[in-house]
């Protein structure tokens, strides 16, 4: 009776159009299934980007800090080998051979360095987009699995309103049934 009243009341407004009352429902659906669901994972891929990005500022601070390092270590070898050829006067085949060995080391030690630091990038960059691979899959997998249940409950929550009018049959044979026993 009352869905007739509400039938009848919503033949006198005018209906919305099937698409956004559609669209409103799966929305509300989508909030009540995947509302916290989608929070998790806003929060868990904030947290891998502030993770990430406190990464690569402790890699930038270290990088600078050897750098830094490399080049003081540079200039005072640079400065004690400026005087040592000046105060030598005789051998300067030998320091200039010494000089060009230092300075041969160094930069071999900075270009090390500097590859040891891509490598390091590269490598983070790497298991970041692993990681991320891998968190998209299994979220993408979840949501699958979670609309093919809600199309499950949804056909379940259909097919049950045949079954309940089935039941209610059933249920008044059986009274009828049992008034039919008693009287007898």
């Amino acid at each position: 009776m009352a869905d007739k009243k509400s039938a009848n009341n919503t033949k006198n407004q005018t209906p919305p159009t099937t698409e956004s009352v559609a669209l409103t429902e799966l929305e509300s659906l989508r909030q009540i299934v995947f509302g916290a669901a989608k929070s998790d994972i806003e929060q868990r891929i904030s947290a891998l980007e502030q993770h990430t990005e406190d990464s690569f500022n402790k890699m930038q601070l270290t990088l600078e800090k050897n750098t830094q390092s490399l080049q003081t270590t540079m200039r005072e070898g640079f400065n004690q080998l400026e005087d040592k050829l000046a105060l030598a006067s005789q051998g300067q085949d030998e320091k200039a051979t010494e000089l060009n060995t230092y300075a041969d080391k160094i930069s071999s030690e900075l270009e090390m360095a500097e590859a040891n630091s891509k490598q390091e990038n590269d490598d983070l960059h790497d298991r970041l987009d692993k990681e991320i691979q891998t968190l998209t899959v299994k979220f993408t997998e979840q949501l699958n699995q979670a609309l093919d249940k809600l199309t499950q409950v949804s056909n379940q929550l259909n097919s049950s309103k045949t079954d309940r009018k089935t039941l209610a049959k059933l249920l008044a044979t059986v009274a009828s049934n049992l008034e039919t026993d008693e009287g007898e």
